[in-house]
């Protein structure tokens, strides 16, 4: 999956979102296979998040 927040920045590679109370927690394969959090995003910073094809 593909986020883009607000500014136009998009994180690539993201394989879990998970809702958060004010924002999503985005989540990526790190070195040695597992899945981490690897960034927080409020709500009013993410426009959308979408699948890859």
């Amino acid at each position: 999956m593909t986020a883009e927040l607000s500014d136009g920045t998009e994180i690539k590679g993201v394989l879990e979102v998970v809702e958060g109370s004010n924002g999503v927690h985005l989540k990526k394969e790190v070195q040695g296979g597992d899945i981490e959090r690897v960034a927080y995003i409020p709500y009013r910073n993410l426009t959308y998040v979408y699948y890859d094809q």
